[in-house]
């Protein structure tokens, strides 16, 4: 099914604008979404346990997609660099969503919330001490307060812990590193081709301004060239970036019985090719 229009009028694109270069990624991530949400969402839990899971993963898949698309809005609408860091996040995301419905249960949920409950009160216990050191009497009340409202979901995941009559000890634990969860996965690789090489965006690395600093005294037609480049390397990298998504979305539903998975492979596979297609653009050494 073509999805663009649908991808078009939702983020209300100009109808002169070609998308042609996102149209693959829109279809995959749009399919991939639809069937998360049918099949996930027409099963009925055996028990709170299995509920439990299964709503928390229609909701990371969900937030997942929600970045899935805007990268490809900041694609479509000339914000390539933008469009880079998005992606890193979808990559991430994707990769905690597939740890969590491979090798999690239940348990390793409340260890995932658990984990940022516990490192999110402790920077704000950081805070406190300086706020009262600096005698911030305004700035503690603030932290007092959301404090308290860390303190509410705390008590909420132990009650569900209890609902769901969940047992820890049986369950992997939620690795603090995305190296470890990646690792786990047995796609270390991908940490460093697809991970680690969008970090220049979204940490402003020194690259993109080293690369502009040696272009400044090249011919226009070499500056044009690199500036091309520079383009089919973020679309090549969205598109990889895709997989990573569709990949989320197979986790989620093969854990819970999905067996027949073509249309899942079919996206996969599209995204693949065209990405392979643009790599020669892109600058990837070899092709």
């Amino acid at each position: 099914m073509n999805y663009v229009p649908t991808f078009r009028k939702a983020f209300k694109i100009d109808q002169k604008a070609d998308l042609a270069n996102v149209a693959i990624a829109v279809n995959s991530i749009y399919t991939a979404e639809q069937i998360a949400s049918s099949y996930l969402g027409n099963i009925d839990p055996s028990d709170n346990g299995t509920g439990f899971r299964i709503h928390v993963l229609i909701n990371l898949i969900g937030r997942v997609c929600e970045h899935a698309k805007a990268m490809l809005v900041a694609l479509s609408t000339g914000s390539p660099a933008s469009a880079e860091a998005l992606a890193r996040i979808v990559v991430e995301g994707s990769v905690n969503v597939m740890y969590l419905a491979t090798l999690g249960d239940s348990g390793t949920l409340n260890y995932f919330f658990r984990s940022w409950l516990d490192e999110h009160d402790r920077k704000l216990m950081e805070w406190n001490q300086m706020a009262q050191d600096d005698g911030a009497v305004e700035v503690l009340t603030m932290i007092k307060e959301r404090r308290q409202l860390v303190q509410q979901l705390q008590n909420f995941v132990s009650q569900n812990e209890i609902h769901c009559e969940i047992d820890k000890s049986k369950s992997a634990e939620w690795p603090k590193s995305l190296f470890k969860r990646f690792e786990a996965l047995n796609r270390k690789t991908d940490y460093y081709t697809s991970y680690h090489r969008l970090s220049g965006a979204s940490h402003l690395t020194g690259e993109d301004t080293l690369t502009w600093l040696m272009s400044t005294g090249m011919p226009d037609g070499m500056r044009h060239k690199l500036g091309k480049e520079a383009w089919s390397y973020s679309i090549m990298m969205t598109r990889i970036s895709s997989t990573f998504f569709v990949d989320a979305v197979a986790a989620c539903v093969i854990s819970h019985g999905r067996a027949k998975n073509d249309d899942l492979r079919d996206c996969k596979a599209a995204l693949a090719k065209a990405a392979h297609e643009i790599a020669g653009e892109a600058g990837v050494p070899g092709k």
